[in-house]
């Protein structure tokens, strides 16, 4: 196969910790969101309700705190990497050919199947290519050559069939962020059937 793009990361604590941050916001959307309504709830109490001044002063530092700390999870396991690498942090290649990406890092080379993604999410800086939860790889956009991010972003759309999500940030959440928790918690769901079949 012909090789298309190429694009890198040179993995620093700053690009470790917007990986799981962003992996998080992309299979934990209802977390991250729900804790965000409750610290917002939580200091809106404190400024509003008819409570004693400690109280109103405890509601308002939890709220700052749960909002604040939406993603604690993620920069606890980013920090729980950074660690155990002593500072040796990684870097990799991602080749993007016509019908399949080849990734290398620490000189072991390994193929990827594009048809096996199962999402791709974009910011400003970088590209993350998610295989689940728990596998990603993560392309600085400004290292991709030849061509543009959008290139690459448009091949990777026509071999996925995938359309491109923007990193969850609060300031761009919309309705249809709220429907792909919905659709997400209904997908893990197990149905009533299997419910029954379970108990027996």
């Amino acid at each position: 196969m012909s090789v298309q793009y190429e694009g890198r990361i040179d993995h620093t604590e700053a690009t470790i910790q917007e990986l799981f941050e962003t992996q998080y916001s992309t299979y934990r959307m209802g977390r991250v969101v729900a804790a965000a309504v409750a610290g917002v709830a939580l200091v809106a109490a404190g400024l509003f309700a008819p409570v004693p001044v400690l109280a109103q002063g405890l509601l308002i530092l939890a709220g700052c705190l749960l909002f604040v700390g939406r993603d604690f999870p993620a920069i606890v396991r980013a920090e729980g990497v950074i660690e155990a690498r002593g500072g040796h942090l990684p870097s990799s290649v991602c080749t993007f050919c016509t019908g399949h990406m080849e990734l290398e890092e620490g000189g072991i080379r390994k193929k990827l199947r594009y048809e096996k993604l199962d999402r791709i999410v974009q910011d400003r800086r970088y590209l993350y290519l998610f295989f689940g939860p728990e596998s990603v790889v993560m392309v600085d956009r400004s290292t991709i050559q030849p061509g543009t991010a959008a290139d690459v972003m448009e091949l990777v759309s026509q071999r996925t069939g995938k359309q491109w999500e923007a990193s969850f940030s609060l300031l761009t959440f919309s309705l249809r962020d709220l429907l792909r928790i919905w659709d997400n918690r209904k997908a893990g769901k197990p149905s009533a059937g299997k419910k029954k079949k379970g108990k027996q």
